[in-house]
């Protein structure tokens, strides 16, 4: 039962820290393409007239944002609750049949 409380209390962690995280990653996102390109972004970047080289680049300062929103998250989320409970964070798939468990891991 308490695996089941500390697997619900780190996601709520995640959450709690993930959505503002995910917010300012989005807007560094928008910053960042201004800054290095002229005008907005493609809003649609499946749209026709958007230009290749703006579609992708946009997909990868966007990847670029995604990618360190989770990492920022992951070990805020990791310091954030060893520092509350004195124990590491549950892992996402720990236990899991497939998974490697933390006793095959050590």
């Amino acid at each position: 039962m308490a695996n089941i409380a500390a697997k619900i209390g780190a996601k709520t962690l995640s959450l709690a820290i993930g959505i503002p995280v995910g917010i300012v990653a989005k807007r560094t996102v928008k910053h960042a393409w201004r800054a290095a390109r002229p005008g907005d972004p493609p809003r649609e970047p499946t749209d026709p007239d958007a230009r290749w080289r703006d579609a992708i680049g946009w997909a990868a300062f966007s990847a670029a944002g995604v990618a360190a929103g989770e990492l920022i998250t992951s070990r805020a989320v990791t310091s954030v609750w060893r520092t509350m409970t004195g124990h590491e964070a549950p892992r996402k798939n720990a236990g899991k049949k497939g998974h490697a468990t933390s006793s095959a891991n050590a």
